[in-house]
């Protein structure tokens, strides 16, 4: 299979597999609320947030070593293959043992940050169950690593969903018959575990890569100088998205980065299924290219994905717009005031950031993330600054506000520049076909339909959410197929429709 259809049809797994993440995660928020109560739910959020941090610990080897692995498949370098995946491989068995020293940690000073015997003890058994789902991630990340090189997401994208169709009501279950939130936890670590051994057991190729002689320190010294930069960059860029409910619970409290998080949850997931879209094997789909040496197939591949990314990006932005308040009424009553000027500070710049999902994988598969890495590290420190200054005087309002200008700045100015100066396109296939032509075009199309919604949608409930959605989707869909949104853009749908139910390969092989 040759790496477009790859692309097409684990982008449209992934798709699947967050929106059944969403609907999954929609459907037992209110129940973790109702059962566990704001302050429950709030230490729920802390905690698996903490843990969620861990990724840091891998040093921004998860976002390079698909670049190895890639390049080596773009290049049909056996060698070159095997060497870094076995010291990819060594060097995640390292961070597991990191992660688990740290998780203790964690479990040993909980006493310094609770109060209370009944709910030290459950967060302490929550802490217990998460470094259980530690383990596993880590233990199944170089097997992660390896499907992303091979562009079969669609194979991680069905063990994810396994995992959350057989948890989700699991944990429902428990909630209704009064197990509380430790047995909620524990579900969630054995899930992960069984996500873990389903992807080797479908990509068992990866263990003829790795043997201990193969990993070399040279290679180790490769990898980790390319990924350092990619790990101030992605650690700045998580940061950024988790560190406004830990503000709130030092100014103000716990249920405080709940009510926080309900808001920020929707624009998350939007970018999360954006991303789902053009996003998630970008990476090595551009690395194959630069591997093989094909610059011009890289930079037309590039503005395609911008184009179409930009496109994605207006359709969900807008969604948001014209059905999140209704949402959040029908989903969280009684806190939907409160989460609602979250959810639209939050739009328009995760909007942006959706709409430029290629231009950061462009630069770290060309090695020129350096100069976006900074960037990115700037951007943390102000976002810091902001957030702390205005949830002072505005509370969850102002930190979302502090996190928005931010993240207009990186996306408005920053972005472009970068991709302009370090990857040598012209402005003009960066700023106006990739980006500001398929926004116009977006906006354009779906503003009436978006405001008629909104207006509908004054009584909320899920029946009018979801007829408001698709109709909206209707009239992106035809204004597609109609090339009203561009002829090019036409063609991806169809083809794309005819990968996608082309019969698969069974197991992970190399493209």
């Amino acid at each position: 299979m040759t790496l477009l259809p790859k692309i097409v049809r684990g982008s449209a797994m992934h798709v699947l597999e967050q929106a059944v993440r969403l609907v999954c995660a929609l459907w037992i928020t209110p129940k973790m609320v109702k059962h566990l109560g704001e302050s429950g739910y709030g230490l729920w959020v802390l905690l698996t947030g903490i843990f969620g941090q861990f990724i840091l610990l891998e040093l921004g080897l998860g976002s390079s070593l698909p670049r190895f692995l890639a390049r080596a498949m773009g290049r049909q370098d056996e060698d070159a293959l095997r060497r870094a995946a076995s010291t990819g491989a060594a060097a995640f068995a390292c961070v597991a043992v990191v992660a688990l020293l740290v998780g203790g940690t964690v479990w040993v000073v909980l006493p310094h940050f609770l109060s209370g015997e009944h709910q030290l003890e459950v967060a302490r058994s929550v802490v217990a169950s998460l470094m259980v789902s530690s383990l596993a991630f880590w233990a199944g990340r170089p097997v992660v690593v390896h499907l992303q090189s091979l562009l079969r997401r669609d194979l991680m994208a069905l063990a994810a969903i396994v995992r959350v169709l057989a948890c989700t009501p699991l944990a429902a279950w428990a909630l209704a018959h009064g197990k509380g939130l430790a047995a909620v936890a524990w579900i969630h670590a054995f899930g992960a575990v069984g996500e873990v051994l389903l992807m080797a057991l479908w990509d068992r190729s990866f263990f003829n890569l790795i043997r201990p002689r193969w990993a070399t320190r040279a290679q180790a010294r490769e990898i980790f100088g390319f990924s350092r930069w990619n790990y101030m960059m992605i650690t700045s860029e998580r940061l950024r998205s988790g560190v406004d409910p830990y503000i709130l619970a030092s100014y103000l409290n716990s249920a405080a980065s709940g009510l926080y998080a309900l808001g920020q949850r929707l624009a998350l997931m939007f970018y999360d299924v954006a991303y789902a879209f053009v996003g998630t094997q970008l990476l090595s789909a551009f690395s194959h290219l630069e591997g093989s040496g094909n610059r011009a197939k890289l930079e037309q591949g590039f503005v395609t994905a911008s184009r179409f990314s930009a496109l994605t990006a207006v359709l969900g932005a807008g969604l948001l717009w014209a059905c999140g308040p209704a949402f959040l009424v029908r989903w969280v009553y009684d806190q939907a005031d409160s989460a609602r000027p979250v959810l639209m500070c939050l739009i328009l710049p995760h909007m942006l950031y959706a709409a430029q999902i290629p231009s950061m994988h462009l630069l770290v598969s060309l090695g020129r993330h350096r100069q976006l890495a900074w960037t990115y590290l700037g951007g943390l420190l102000l976002n810091l600054a902001l957030s702390i200054a205005l949830a002072r005087s505005y509370g969850i309002v102002g930190a979302a506000f502090g996190t928005a200008i931010e993240m207009a700045l990186v996306y408005v100015a920053a972005m472009p520049w970068l991709v302009v100066t370090q990857a040598g396109l012209t402005w003009r296939a960066v700023l106006w076909s990739g980006l500001w032509q398929p926004l116009l075009r977006g906006v354009l199309v779906l503003v009436v339909p978006l405001v008629l919604v909104r207006r509908w949608l004054v009584i909320a409930d899920y029946w009018r959410i979801a007829t408001g959605i698709a109709m909206v989707s209707v009239c992106y869909l035809l204004a597609l197929l109609a090339g009203i949104l561009g002829k090019e853009e036409r063609q991806w749908v169809l083809r794309g429709w005819a990968w996608i139910w082309r019969s698969p390969q069974p197991s992970a092989t190399e493209p």
